[in-house]
């Protein structure tokens, strides 16, 4: 048990302030439902939550922002309640009881508190952005103005699910390169600081004369290690002012156009945000929002510098009375097929339906592209780690196998 205090109204209309002992916040506003008061507000006492030991409060803290999959999740059991008319305030405390992410479980239970109080949905989920975000809030609004709720939530729960799924395929397409490539590294550096001194020192002590490669590696070797504590303050510095470019507006659009033209994974990259652009910005319209309002919620889906200008350019020509489809064009950013589909949505008042057409295959090209990669990059990947490590054990090798091959023609001399 607990101790919170709150901020009621009576029935007269005066405001009154307390403490009471309660499991959760929802115990407290039943108790003062049941007593015939007005919640306005209700929090945990700091007194109490004092008393609670340390490795709790840590492990009641959450960290970022709440996952798009169980946001999806959220949103297919909120459009159940809603269809199936049981009163929000109650079903959304039946869904801050599950487990789960704790950080969308406190928000649920605090949309349920600000419901109960009389705030709209919306109103409610905009006090939470860590779980709702605007395009997500937007969809809302607009389902709330139009009386489509259960239906915009439902469209919500699978774009989410497409947006996660995608983002997981690209995530897993390029964790293994990476997870080589980190391999090979470190593999690379134990050899060149451990294993390659080791045969230097015996190489000296023998005074024989090294092949020119051997001596190139015993080099690197050398260089490394001597100034091991350099090196690692350059590679900071480099980290360090990385960050510090990206955090810029021109370093951002920099490492986000570079993003697009990589080689292999450019591609893919680039076919992703263009599913996630058209996907939102379907719904959007789908969804009754004015065009304008639209544009400015579809660029944070998007995520991506460059896209983000191309939106923006595009938003100021659509407000100087040129065609939604023309403006986007003229950016040069976006795909021949995306803007064809648009072109026939445009004149045939479906724009949001061929969006979602132009998403649907995109995710199917990325998928494909993914597999296709996967295939091929195994490989290349253990072709590539060989090559690496064999030519640095090669390289220190090459000296036994000279004096075999002396120890040979000494014996057949004799």
């Amino acid at each position: 048990m607990a101790t919170f205090t709150y901020v009621a109204k009576d029935r007269s209309g005066s405001e009154v302030t307390g403490l009471l002992s309660g499991g959760n916040i929802d115990d407290i506003v039943s108790q003062l439902h049941g007593d015939g008061f007005a919640v306005l507000h209700v929090a945990e006492d700091l007194g109490s939550a004092k008393t609670k030991s340390w490795l709790k409060r840590f492990s009641e803290i959450s960290f970022g922002k709440v996952p798009n999959r169980e946001i999806a999740l959220f949103s297919r059991q909120l459009a159940t309640v809603i269809d199936s008319g049981i009163p929000l305030v109650k079903g959304l405390k039946g869904l801050s009881g599950d487990g789960g992410n704790k950080m969308l479980k406190k928000a649920v239970e605090d949309l349920s508190v600000r419901l109960a109080r009389g705030e709209s949905l919306s109103d409610a989920m905009a006090e939470n952005p860590n779980a709702f975000n605007a395009m997500y809030l937007s969809m809302i609004r607009a389902g709330e103005r139009a009386g489509t709720l259960d239906k915009i939530v439902e469209q919500l729960a699978v774009y989410l699910e497409k947006v996660d799924d995608i983002q997981n395929k690209v995530k897993a397409a390029l964790s293994y390169p990476l997870f080589v490539m980190s391999f090979a590294t470190l593999g690379t550096l134990f050899l060149l600081l451990k294993i390659v001194p080791t045969f230097a020192g015996i190489y000296a002590d023998l005074g024989q004369e090294l092949p020119g490669l051997t001596r190139t590696v015993m080099s690197i070797s050398n260089a490394i290690g001597d100034n091991i504590l350099v090196s690692l303050g350059v590679l900071g510095a480099l980290v360090l002012g990385f960050i510090m470019v990206s955090r810029t507006d021109g370093g951002h659009y920099a490492i986000d156009y570079m993003k697009l033209k990589m080689p292999i994974f450019g591609p893919i990259i680039r076919k992703t945000i263009m599913s996630r652009f058209a996907r939102t910005f379907g719904i959007l319209m789908g969804s009754g929002l004015p065009l304008l309002e639209s544009l400015d919620l579809v660029k944070g889906a998007a995520d991506n510098a460059v896209v983000t200008r191309a939106i923006d350019n595009v938003k100021d020509s659509v407000t100087a009375g040129r065609g939604v489809t023309e403006s986007f064009r003229a950016t040069g950013v976006f795909p021949e097929m995306t803007l064809q589909l648009m072109a026939t949505g445009e004149e045939a008042g479906e724009l949001d339906t061929m969006l979602v057409k132009s998403s649907d295959f995109f995710d199917r090209e990325v998928e494909s592209t993914i597999q296709g990669i996967s295939s091929l990059i195994e490989p290349v990947m253990i072709v590539f780690v060989g090559g690496m490590i064999g030519f640095i054990v090669v390289a220190m090798f090459l000296p036994i196998f000279g004096m075999g091959d002396a120890m040979m023609q000494g014996a057949t001399g004799m």
